[in-house]
């Protein structure tokens, strides 16, 4: 007895196809220029066959940035400053990219304006990459270089951050630059002995 199918079979690679469509797109012209009919069309595909992978360009456009950069990197020298230049090198790279700098301010816009998008963002980009900052820090601990203490886990994962994020966003006339990496690991090295010291 044969099954009647509803709907359409899922095709194959389409998912894959509208990420490197996309990629493409972003890296050579930037956020703007990225609409669903361009995209479609490229690939071969349809409108209808789009929504179902995706709500808007918005959660595409997030894909790319997850599928090209991951959650960031877990590392262990065996010693703080040396983990953190190294995040910090691989952050300030990733800000370099054109991808992310013809892309950025479209990105947070579109995380204003999608809640989802927001937490998506959050949940599977900033989440893990913070995590990777506060798995050093817990490291130092255990080797005795930092304080006990988490209360500036957080800050610390806002002081690498910020610059790296400002140039990336601000003609500041600055560049991103792997002094702007060693500094900021720097800092926050600083700014964590600088705490100890006042608790001791």
């Amino acid at each position: 007895m044969s099954q009647n199918r509803v709907g359409r079979p899922p095709q194959a690679g389409i998912s894959d196809a509208l990420i490197s469509a996309a990629e493409s797109v972003m890296t050579s012209q930037g956020y703007s220029a990225l609409t669903v009919d361009a995209l479609v069309t490229v690939v071969g595909t349809t409108r209808p066959t789009f929504y179902r992978r995706y709500p808007s360009v918005a959660h595409l456009a997030l894909e790319v940035i997850i599928d090209r950069f991951g959650t960031g990197l877990e590392v262990d020298n065996g010693n703080l400053i040396d983990d953190l230049i190294e995040l910090q090198r691989a952050e300030v790279e990733m800000f370099r990219s054109d991808l992310m700098r013809r892309n950025l301010p479209g990105l947070l816009e579109s995380i204003r304006l999608h809640a989802d998008v927001a937490e998506s963002y959050f949940g599977r980009f900033i989440a893990p990459r913070r995590e990777n900052v506060l798995r050093v820090l817990e490291l130092a601990r255990a080797r005795g270089e930092v304080r006990e203490s988490r209360d500036d886990d957080e800050l610390a994962c806002d002081l690498l951050l910020g610059p790296v994020l400002a140039r990336a966003i601000v003609p500041t006339g600055v560049g991103l630059d792997d002094a702007l990496a060693v500094n900021t690991a720097r800092a926050v090295v600083h700014h964590l002995a600088a705490q100890q010291s006042r608790t001791a």
